[in-house]
């Protein structure tokens, strides 16, 4: 027996799970847990097969593997081996699976997974927890994503003392070109339609959802155009990037829409860096913003992991639209991260985010522009001091409830540890097999 409970995540090579998993990992460490990681792919990116995967799992004897969405799909019976099922199995999602060409391919091994092998499934989001039912027949639990206190502090230097009086987003907004490209992969009469959707996400109300203004503008499409639009997208991985295409559209429009919003009270600050997606540059963000509005911009690609913490203690407070996909919850880091950080923040309004940070603790939300604009002018009315003390409320509660210590402990909370169970607990419950019968042996 190990002398602290062990927990396992599977990840990529790539290592695209890594900055949504490494602060659980720090929760599981601080928790008394002892994490290890065991990869899907080897050193050159290749798939490693299934048996080699469950020979790792097996091996380390682990009380848990947690791993992101669907990484391990492709090695559907992965789980099959006795000694893995008094295993604590977690799948959390901290996205939509309309992205994902994977599980819109095969819900049925979902469904396997969860019923026969009890993989416990974890979405950030209501309104997708009720999708997911619909897709697999079971239920999911609610799931956070946290920040670490020791990398946001509320004591850290701003990354520019000079921009102290403005508001300040740190995030990216897709770039035009790139999403342009991405369009040109499809048919013309994808492009056309969708030129309408964007159309109609241009005047939506928030939270804005491109997934269902795009089927609801289907419903008005003469049938010939309907089919022609079925027949592209009946390819799963074809409709995960046409979802993945709708999504980043949905992510411009809604941050354009809302950062046009807030300069008009008051000066703006862009702060965006990232090493995967193609983001706006400065000229492009200012040609989508009101006329004359006081905005500066710095690409912060360069900027160490270890001083992110300086990005979100710049500026008189911090802003946030959240992402499309988001529709009742599905909070992103910032929500954290300025917590951690003890600095207010400006939101657009979600049901779960009201639920989680309670507005008048640091939290300030809108329910669209308009109320964005005026809640924006008041912050900017508010002094130094007001603004600290409710960076303080907003802190205090994430120290309460939102770290990845917390997030841990809730996510492992009432679950036996296989390291205590009794020897084959597992196998409780299971009858025994029936004698066979006696067959006379030939003479």
């Amino acid at each position: 027996m190990h002398k602290n409970p062990r927990v396992i995540f599977l990840e990529s090579r790539e290592g695209v799970e890594t900055h949504f998993t490494r602060g659980l990992r720090g929760g599981a460490t601080a928790c008394g847990w002892h994490p290890q990681v065991v990869f899907l792919a080897d050193h050159n990116g290749v798939a490693r097969s299934e048996k080699d995967v469950r020979i790792d799992l097996l091996k380390a004897h682990a009380d848990a593997i947690c791993f992101l969405m669907d990484a391990p799909l492709d090695l559907k019976n992965i789980w099959d081996a006795p000694s893995l099922a008094p295993v604590d199995k977690v799948s959390l999602w901290f996205d939509d699976y309309y992205r994902s060409p994977k599980t819109l391919a095969r819900p049925e091994v979902w469904s396997e997974w969860q019923t026969k092998h009890n993989v416990r499934v974890g979405i950030w989001d209501g309104y997708w927890r009720c999708q997911w039912k619909e897709l697999t027949g079971s239920e999911a639990f609610p799931i956070h994503l946290g920040a670490d206190p020791r990398q946001y502090r509320p004591g850290a230097e701003p990354w520019r003392r000079e921009w102290s009086d403005r508001a300040v987003f740190v995030g990216t907004i897709p770039a035009r070109k790139s999403l342009d490209e991405f369009a040109n992969a499809f048919p013309a009469h994808m492009r056309r339609f969708l030129e309408e959707v964007c159309a109609v996400m241009n005047t939506a109300a928030w939270p804005i959802r491109p997934y269902e203004i795009a089927q609801k503008a289907r419903s008005f499409l003469p049938i010939r155009y309907t089919r022609a639009i079925d027949a592209t997208l009946k390819d799963p991985g074809i409709l995960a990037l046409w979802n993945h295409l709708l999504w980043r559209w949905g992510k411009r429009i809604a941050r354009l829409r809302g950062l046009s919003a807030v300069a008009k009270s008051g000066p703006l600050a862009v702060l965006s860096g990232h090493g995967i997606e193609v983001y706006a540059g400065e000229d492009e963000i200012r040609a989508a913003l009101p006329k004359g509005a006081d905005f500066v911009y710095a690409d912060t690609l360069s900027v160490p992991m270890q001083q992110w913490g300086r990005l979100f203690r710049t500026g008189k407070f911090q802003v946030q639209i959240t992402d499309p996909q988001s529709i009742e919850g599905g909070l992103p880091f910032r929500v954290f991260e300025c917590g951690a950080s003890a600095v207010p923040l400006l939101s657009d309004h979600r049901t779960e985010l009201a639920e989680l940070c309670p507005p008048g603790h640091g939290l300030f939300t809108a329910i669209d522009e308009a109320s964005l604009q005026l809640v924006a002018a008041q912050m900017f009315q508010m002094s130094r001091r007001e603004l600290d003390q409710q960076g303080q409320l907003l802190h205090q509660h994430f120290l309460e409830s939102h770290t990845w210590e917390n997030r841990w402990r809730q996510l492992m909370a009432g679950r036996e540890l296989r390291s205590q169970a009794p020897p084959f607990a597992h196998l409780e419950g299971i009858p025994e097999p029936a004698p066979k019968p006696l067959v006379p042996q030939a003479t």
